[in-house]
Formats: structure tokens, C-alpha cells, sequence
């Protein structure tokens, strides 16, 4: 049975399309804000980082709120946070003002990927999960692939300030999507147990997170290393990574094993990295190169998830797949600025290619 068949699971798709669509717009573009502000390199990549480490501190504290108050208050206070937020950004040209909504935004933006993710278990069948997981991954794809080079290119258009107010808007519209959806409650006795939760699951989670600190560095920096070619590459970074993502849920759906398709997954992701940092100064070399890695880590996401899925609830495995994405996301952008500043871009996309390498050797038994 299709996943859009259930109702609600369509709603969430929805509000998802929302809520991330207010995250993507502004990913790209307060590093470039700083940056225009007088601000450098490693105070723009901890826009990212800040977002990020305030993003994970939430996620660790949704299965204590969602088994007092369910899934749908804390995606509404969730989304609330994402937005309003934003509002202020036009106000704010200091450094320290920047960071500071970034927290804000990084609590709310913990608290919906955690209760969207989890909810792909909570309101489907099992039989119809790892296809939920591929729409849901065009769900967040989406609004990537239109946000990351929208949110760059109208900041250079328009300006920054209509950016901000756009990036605030459209995630508190989805209120009303997330307002319809039952009232979801982890399911009894389902606890996170974080030492046997890891325990099963740190493999594809180390794999998961290398692919995001990639990918976080790659949102961050690709207008400042690129120039004008850097909307361009954030749309193939984001297109690459949604269809794979799909794909891989629609083969997932038809495979008995989960896992399998990481290794290779993760091999792109290393070419990719390694290719763009070869290929820095060459702009149609580094685009083709974020595409190959954004194929790769489209990959990444969904059999990773599903793995994740197989060996543990669904609260506990969302929490720790949204870790792994959005730490990763944050240190991928403070590594490459801290790395920057006394080296190249070059050098730093290589260092994070090579660690993605050298996870290889973990997934012998990541499979489920």
C-alpha cells in the first residue's frame, strides 16, 4: 500500500514542505549576511554551527516531551520557533545578535526534524515505512532544492531583509497543517535508551554523520567558494540528494535486508568531497563533484534511517538519526571556516572527503 494512502501521513508531508522551506531559505544566506555585515569567515560558518548545536540539544529532549504532551505540541511550539525568530534578523547586523536567533531557531528546528522523522513509523504500517521514508526525504528535499539557491540568489537580488520576513512566514503558515494531525503518543513502554540504542546503531550513525558534516559544509560555504556558480551548485546538491534519497526508498521497499546500499552510498559521498576539493578554482568541475556527492548522501539518508528503523523504536532512532544530520550539518560548517582560515577550501573539503574514506571499513556490519 502507497504511504499517501494514510491521511495523515499526508498532512505531515505537507507541513514538513513548510517548516523546511523556512529552514533551506536562510541556510545559505546569514552566513553571506555576516560576511556583508563585516564579519569573517569562522563567524560565518558558526551561524551554521550555532543553529545546529542548539538543534541537537532539543532533539536529546524530545522523548521526554513527546511522552508528556505527543508528538503534535511539540511540533507546533517546533515550528513557532523556527519562525518567529526569524522576524528579528532584519534588526540584527551584529555577530552576537546573528548567533543568538540562530539558538532560538535551532531549538524549534530540533524539535519538528526529530517529531516529522519519528512520525513516519508512528503513523504508517511497517510494510509501508521505507517508501515513507523516501517521500518523506523529498518532503525535506524539496524546499532544498528550491531554498538553498532561492535564499542566495534573492538575498543578492532582492536584499536580505525580504529574505528573512519570506523565511519567516512560510514556516509559521504550516501551524494550521500541523493543527490537523491526531494526537500521536510514543507507543507504550517505548523508551530511549541511549547505551543499547547506540549500541546497535552507532555504524550507520558515524556513516549518517559524515555524510551531513559534508553536506553542512557544502550549504555553508559553496557561495562564498563559488561566487555566482554557487546557486547553481546548492540546486544540484539538494536536487541529487532528494531524488536519491526517493530512489532509495522505492528499491529499499523491495529489498529483505536493509543497509546495503551504504557502502556504496558512501563511497560517493568520498569522491564528491574529494573531487570538489580538487576542483575549487574550476566552477562547472566543482558543480558536477557536488553532485556526485549529493547522490551519494541522498543515499545515505534514507537507508541509514531505515536501518536505524529496523534495529530500534521509532522515537529513539529519529533522535539519533537527527543528531547525526544536524551535528554533522553544524560541524562540517565550523570545521571548513576554522580550517580555512589558515589553510584553503581546498585542503579542508579534502580532510572531510578522507574521513568519509576511512569510515568504510565500519560497514561490514551496518547491514540490518
Amino acid at each position: 500500500m502507497s504511504p499517501l494512502r494514510h491521511r495523515d501521513f499526508r498532512l505531515l508531508l505537507i507541513a514538513t514542505v513548510a517548516m523546511m522551506s523556512g529552514f533551506a531559505l536562510l541556510l545559505p544566506v546569514l552566513p553571506l549576511w555576516v560576511i556583508a555585515s563585516g564579519g569573517g569567515e569562522a563567524v560565518a560558518g558558526a551561524t551554521t554551527g550555532v543553529f545546529m548545536a542548539s538543534t541537537v540539544l532539543a532533539q536529546l529532549a524530545v522523548p521526554a516531551v513527546v511522552r508528556v504532551y505527543g508528538y503534535k505540541p511539540a511540533l507546533l511550539l517546533g515550528t513557532g520557533l523556527l519562525g518567529l525568530p526569524a522576524l528579528l534578523l532584519p534588526l540584527a547586523d551584529v555577530s552576537w545578535a546573528v548567533l543568538a536567533i540562530s539558538l532560538a531557531r535551532g531549538l524549534g528546528f530540533g524539535l519538528v526534524t526529530v517529531c516529522g522523522s519519528a512520525l513516519i513509523a508512528e503513523l504508517l504500517p511497517k510494510d509501508a515505512i521505507a517508501g515513507g521514508s523516501g517521500l518523506y526525504g523529498l518532503a525535506t528535499g524539496l524546499p532544498q532544492l528550491i531554498g538553498l539557491p532561492a535564499g542566495a540568489w534573492l538575498a543578492q537580488d532582492w536584499g536580505f531583509r525580504p529574505v528573512f520576513l519570506i523565511a519567516a512566514g512560510i514556516p509559521l503558515v504550516s501551524l494550521a497543517g500541523v493543527a490537523l494531525l491526531p494526537t500521536v503518543f510514543p507507543r507504550e513502554g517505548e523508551r530511549t535508551r541511549w547505551l543499547s540504542t547506540v549500541a546497535l546503531i552507532w555504524r550507520p550513525w558515524v556513516v549518517m554523520l559524515l555524510g551531513s558534516v559534508g553536506y553542512g559544509a557544502l550549504a555553508t560555504f559553496l557561495p562564498i567558494v563559488l561566487g555566482g556558480s554557487g546557486a547553481i551548485a546548492l540546486l544540484l546538491v539538494a536536487g541529487t540528494a532528494m531524488v536519491a534519497r526517493w530512489l532509495a526508498g522505492v528499491v529499499g521497499n523491495r529489498m529483505v535486508v536493509a543497509g546495503r546500499m551504504l557502502a556504496p552510498a558512501l563511497v560517493t559521498v568520498a569522491v564528491g568531497l574529494l573531487g570538489f576539493a580538487a576542483t575549487t578554482s574550476n566552477a562547472p568541475l566543482a558543480v558536477l563533484a557536488v553532485a556526485v556527492f549529493g547522490a551519494g548522501f541522498g543515499v545515505v539518508q534514507n537507508d541509514a534511517l531505515v536501518v536505524m528503523f529496523t534495529r530500534s523504536p521509532a522515537g529513539p532512532a529519529s533522535v539519533v538519526w537527527n543528531v547525526a544530520f544536524d551535528a554533522g550539518q553544524g560541524l562540517g560548517a565550523v570545521a571548513v571556516g576554522a580550517v580555512v582560515a589558515g589553510t584553503s577550501f581546498g585542503l579542508a573539503f579534502a580532510l572531510l572527503g578522507a574521513l568519509a574514506a576511512a569510515a568504510l571499513p565500519l560497514l561490514r556490519r551496518a547491514v540490518a
